[in-house]
């Protein structure tokens, strides 16, 4: 297998069939490079007009930045922030706010940097006592493959969250769904309903379950999970289905827009899958025929196809925060 640093230079990076990933985690399975960060910037647009906006809920988010509540300088932390792109909107939209975005490398493609933003080199998975009450929303969009213990960070966040602070989780499941809404990913291949794409994203997750992460499946778990935690209330949650190009009858302007985009951002995904799984020690001729036939079926839309966004949120209580 082809694994070099993609810079001699910096030990912060690895290269894998031409992709760069972070060399500072086996778990997360996606690059790290200026084409990944492109189509994280995709998907943020995507996500923003599923909710007509950066966050949701808005009215909660808002209520807890307003600088007369607050009574001093808020702050917002980004958790895996990317390409930066959330973080730096955040900034813009919350002029009296902090914000901090938080990830294994910095992003790439930001062209700007407001004075009220910076990043920070950090891993999700290591002590966030430096952080303790430092911030009054915390969020965590698409961030489940590099997480080892999903449950033990939502307890980590609870100590960064000032009394009355949000957190934000936002995923994708990692299930690909039929027309009629069947889970596709674990249909064998030639059997009636096999899906490529499916199978695709079924690789991805038992791969990156083997390096020790998470799959987005654990988004399923989040309400029970901040429900059981004793530092958080106001627990809440979302779901939005969305098919994958925008083939589904009906769709006002919007549902059209998040539809294409999500088309786009498969077509992307699938080629950032393709390394790691041959990495893994997958076959590379089924991994070609898999890739070859998601395309065409993402490409077409004959294979009709959602996705189901999920959106959870809960409100950090006033009990004083102990480690596990």
């Amino acid at each position: 297998m082809d694994r070099t640093n993609a810079d001699s230079s910096n030990s912060m990076y690895t290269n894998v069939l031409g992709r760069t990933f972070t060399a500072q985690s086996t778990a997360y399975d996606l690059p790290a490079d200026a084409q990944e960060h492109n189509r994280l910037d995709s998907q943020h647009d995507m996500l923003k007009v599923l909710v007509n906006g950066l966050y949701f809920p808005s009215d909660l988010v808002k209520k807890t930045l307003d600088p007369t509540d607050c009574g001093k300088r808020c702050g917002v932390m980004d958790v895996g922030t990317g390409s930066g792109i959330w973080a730096v909107e955040m900034a813009k939209e919350f002029p009296s706010a902090d914000v901090v975005g938080m990830d294994l490398v910095y992003p790439m493609t930001l062209s700007e940097t407001p004075f009220n933003c910076r990043f920070e080199i950090g891993d999700a998975n290591l002590d966030w006592g430096h952080y303790a009450e430092a911030f009054d929303v915390v969020h965590m969009r698409c961030v489940t493959s590099g997480i080892k213990d999903f449950k033990g960070l939502l307890h980590n966040v609870a100590q960064t969250l000032r009394p009355q602070g949000v957190i934000l989780l936002v995923s994708p499941h990692s299930k690909v769904y039929s027309e009629t809404k069947e889970n596709l990913n674990e249909k064998d291949e030639g059997t009636p309903g096999w899906c490529a794409v499916a199978a695709l994203a079924n690789a991805v997750g038992l791969a990156t379950m083997e390096r020790g992460g998470a799959t987005a499946v654990v988004a399923e778990h989040w309400t029970r999970w901040l429900a059981e935690i004793p530092y958080y209330t106001n627990v809440g949650e979302r779901e939005i289905w969305v098919p994958i190009g925008p083939w589904e009858e009906g769709l006002d302007e919007s549902g059209r827009t998040a539809a294409e985009l999500l088309r786009q951002n498969i077509m992307e995904l699938i080629s950032s899958w393709l390394p790691k799984l041959l990495e893994k020690g997958y076959d590379k001729e089924l991994i070609d025929r898999w890739s070859s036939a998601a395309r065409k079926e993402v490409r077409t839309m004959e294979r009709k196809m959602y996705l189901l966004c999920k959106f959870s949120w809960a409100t950090r209580t006033r009990a004083p925060w102990s480690p596990l």
